[in-house]
C-alpha cells in the first residue's frame, strides 16, 4: 500500500466519487420513475389500444393534410369532374 504515491490515491478517490455519484443519480432516476410510473404505465397501455384499433391513423392524418394542402393550392379551372382521367374533348 505504501508503493501507491498520493496522486494514485487521489485518483482512486475521485474514481471511488465517480462511481458513487453515478450510482446515486441512477437510484434516484430510478426512484422518480416508480413515482410516476403509474401514470406513464396507463398512458402506454392507452396509446398502444388506440394504435392496435387504428394503426394507420398517423399515416391518414398526414395524407388528410396533404389533400388539403393540395386541395388549396389547385385554382378552380384546374378542378376537374374525374382527376385521374382528364375529359377528351375532341
Amino acid at each position: 500500500m505504501n508503493d501507491i504515491p498520493w496522486y494514485g490515491w487521489l485518483i482512486f478517490a475521485l474514481l471511488g466519487l465517480l462511481l458513487v455519484a453515478t450510482n446515486w443519480s441512477l437510484v434516484s432516476a430510478l426512484r422518480a420513475r416508480k413515482k410516476d410510473s403509474d401514470a406513464s404505465t396507463a398512458r402506454v397501455i392507452q396509446q398502444m389500444g388506440q394504435s392496435i384499433r387504428n394503426p394507420w391513423q398517423k399515416e391518414d392524418e398526414m395524407l388528410a393534410e396533404l389533400s388539403r394542402r393540395a386541395t388549396e393550392l389547385r385554382t378552380p379551372s384546374d378542378t376537374q369532374a374525374n382527376p385521374i382521367q382528364p375529359d377528351q374533348k375532341g
